[in-house]
């Protein structure tokens, strides 16, 4: 028999705390809505799995380890047993070696302990809808031959979309015998929508708009998470339609967040219900190459660029990202880095966790080659190292190729990785 428990944790910083996400220094003012850590525990025949999906924009894995090292000493759950991942909000805060990330760490151990304990009897589900009106692929083809991430709306200089977006809206569902819902975990592959910046305000953004309108929806309360698919080249800008709606004090990140919410609320209704489902988990550390040091050429470039930044110059998103990884990310980085690449299984459903921002294309192939009949791709699960693009968009060019520290051919090999991954799963 399949059993299962939900808990939801708040880990909202003080004001004053320094928010990641963009290219000047802000500090938060207000809170709009709180962060949560939403965790789910599942276990049958004492195989155990979790889930923790956190308002955050990525954690490095140094500090994800200790998480899942406490959850070991407090549950006994295999740091391979624990997915633990952020949604990418641009609006919450900064991690590090700092007393935040310490509560932090606790508080995801927590919602874990929390979930583990609250076990009981339930029937879950799974299924997908689409949802393609609010994703687009932020990377153009320009008239020049170039490819730029978000060229402006209206840009003449436009030519097409470089790449595709996913709209599936992947859904797992928990309830327990009398049908009442005790979880739901969603996946879509947005990067996020964005808030009102001149108020420098905490938010989850439309991830924990999407926990609150799916509650509504069904009339339950219950523990709802949205976790971040493969998004690291697709965002909510419409620059061929020609508009965006105007950042309107959070009106448009509700907009999105019930379109997504509606789909999984489509999908739910539709999905069969199962007591009994297999539980599975495997994971493998990668060590993953990290592109070439910064050539005196490059040094001088990015200087130059840096300059025409103070000057007040126009300056493209890929030259500020080429300047701040050799100017800042690039001192002093080994050649090499380690990381988790992870597959959980419930069911005939697959959960793989990948360590960085990934891009559509590799999250597709993961989807399409995957032995399950339905498969989650999780971005920024268990570390955060940056994005991780193709082949292709690195001899293209643009911002995510040019702000990564990845080599070339590193995200191909990570898609490997996890396809080796879920076959060893499905031939449990």
């Amino acid at each position: 028999m399949l059993r299962a428990g939900a808990a939801c944790l708040d880990i909202t910083p003080p004001l004053g705390a320094p928010l990641r996400g963009f290219f000047h220094e802000r500090r938060a003012r207000a809170v709009h809505d709180p962060l949560y850590v939403r965790s789910f525990a599942l276990e049958q025949d004492g195989a155990g799995i979790a889930i923790a999906v956190c308002d955050l924009i990525g954690v490095r894995r140094a500090y994800l380890d200790r998480a899942k090292a406490r959850i070991l000493e407090t549950v006994g759950l295999a740091p391979e047993r624990v997915l633990i991942c952020c949604t990418h909000t641009h609006t919450g805060p900064e991690t590090g070696d700092d007393p935040y990330t310490e509560f932090l760490i606790g508080r995801i151990a927590d919602a874990v302990r929390l979930a583990w304990d609250r076990r009981a009897p339930v029937e879950a589900g799974w299924g997908r809808a689409g949802e393609p009106r609010v994703a687009f692929n932020r990377r153009y083809r320009m008239r020049d031959g170039t490819v730029q991430t978000n060229p402006g709306i209206g840009n003449p200089d436009v030519v097409e979309p470089a790449g595709p977006i996913d709209p599936e809206v992947g859904v797992l569902c928990l309830r327990r015998p009398d049908g009442h819902a005790l979880g739901l975990l969603a996946n879509y592959a947005l990067h996020y929508v964005g808030t009102p910046d001149a108020e420098y305000a905490i938010s989850a953004d439309y991830f924990g708009m999407f926990s609150q309108l799916i509650q509504r929806l069904r009339g339950e309360a219950f523990v709802a998470a949205l976790c971040n698919g493969a998004s690291a080249d697709i965002n909510n800008i419409d620059v061929l339609g020609g508009r965006r709606p105007p950042n309107d004090r959070y009106q448009h990140v509700e907009r999105v967040a019930a379109l997504i919410a509606a789909a999984a609320l489509w999908a739910w209704n539709e999905m069969p219900f199962v007591s009994d489902a297999p539980i599975g988990a495997a994971h493998t550390e990668v060590t993953v190459r990290r592109r070439e040091p910064p050539s005196e050429a490059d040094v001088t470039r990015a200087q130059q660029i840096e300059a025409r930044l103070a000057a007040g110059e126009r300056v493209l998103m890929g030259e500020r990202a080429f300047a701040r990884r050799v100017l800042r990310q690039m001192r002093d980085l080994p050649g090499e880095l380690s990381t988790w690449v992870q597959a959980l299984r419930v069911g005939d459903l697959a959960l793989v966790g990948v360590p960085g921002e990934l891009f559509v294309e590799l999250g597709l192939e993961i989807k399409r080659r995957s032995p399950f009949g339905q498969t989650m791709v999780i971005e920024l699960a268990n570390d955060s190292i940056g994005y991780i693009p193709t082949v292709r968009a690195f001899q293209e060019g643009g911002y995510e190729p040019e702000a990564s520290v990845l080599a070339p051919g590193e995200g191909e090999r990570i898609v490997e990785t996890a396809l080796a991954l879920l076959e060893q799963l499905w031939q449990k």
